[in-house]
């Protein structure tokens, strides 16, 4: 397919050129552009529940997430229903930037899944774009591989 759509898989069934891809697209944005020292590979992305999706070619990732099952301790507003989902590892492309990418991808999740509640840790400079798709803040920022995050949750409908 050499048009760019969202494409979405879980782990067993990533092809070897899919993987090469999200993982070129990952360790642009975060090593490299982000300088972010901490681990991106957490085992997590191997995890039978574990979602990649990404928009792009078959081979390419312009964009990026990844969604996980919740940790026992997930961090969720006070009274809100524990999340279902965990949104992480947004990533787009610098060259590709300012054209609804991570919208794009954020909408389909939510097409797919949007009965359940959700949690993220989102960069504070990108909370708007989850707040367009019913993300509300909760708690304090804080600082995660030296670069200020807000929790932010959306509940099932």
């Amino acid at each position: 397919m050499s048009e760019h759509s969202v494409h979405h898989s879980r782990w067993t069934r990533l092809t070897t050129d899919e993987l090469y891809g999200i993982v070129v697209l990952r360790n642009r944005v975060f090593a490299l552009e982000q300088r972010v020292t901490a681990e991106d590979f957490d085992g997590r992305d191997r995890e039978p529940d574990t979602e990649h999706w990404w928009f792009g070619t078959d081979d390419t990732a312009v964009g990026y997430l990844r969604l996980i099952r919740p940790a026992a301790d997930e961090v969720h507003p006070a009274g809100a229903a524990p999340p279902a989902w965990v949104i992480g590892r947004v990533a787009t492309h610098p060259e590709h930037r300012g054209q609804g990418i991570a919208g794009r991808l954020v909408a389909a999740v939510l097409r797919e899944h949007g009965g359940e509640p959700f949690v993220l840790h989102a960069q504070e400079y990108a909370a708007g774009l989850y707040e367009r798709h019913g993300f509300a803040r909760f708690g304090d920022s804080y600082l995660e591989a030296g670069i200020r995050h807000v929790g932010m949750h959306r509940p099932g409908h």
